[in-house]
Formats: structure tokens, sequence, C-alpha cells
């Protein structure tokens, strides 16, 4: 099963970005030629890829279910 996580781009400069993921406060710079990367915008990451952009509402729901099975994942309730 493949996953991918949810981040925000903070800079781009050629084909690569400065993201922040938004399940964590980790930073990390991946390659975004197969996006139209824009500051500001959100994408899903594979493997340091940028594979695809998405919706900040999106990007919102996918953070909230993350969060979510997180917590079942250590036997909390969300």
């Amino acid at each position: 099963m493949c996953l991918t996580r949810v981040a925000r781009i903070v800079n781009v400069e050629g084909g690569r970005a400065k993201i922040s993921y938004l399940d964590s406060r980790e930073t990390s710079e991946v390659d975004v030629s197969m996006v139209n990367a824009r500051r500001g915008s959100y994408v899903e990451v594979y493997a340091n890829v940028a594979i695809g952009r998405i919706t900040k509402k999106d990007a919102d729901q996918r953070r909230a279910l993350q969060r979510e099975l997180r917590a079942r994942a250590k036997g909390v309730d969300a």
C-alpha cells in the first residue's frame, strides 16, 4: 500500500520546492516537476516527489483523517 503525505509549499526554486508537512512540524525539499507548484499551494508527496496538487479543503480533511487514524492506533478516541 502506498501512502502519500500532504504538505504546503513554502518556496519554489526551479523544479524543487521547500515544503511543510501538515501532519508534523517537519520541512523538506521535494521534486515538483510533475505539478504546477506555487508558493502556498497544497500537494500530495510520495518518496520526496510532489505527485499532485490538492485544495486547502482536501488538505484539511486529509489532516483530520490522519489525526483520527493515529489516535485510534494508539487506542484513544479522536
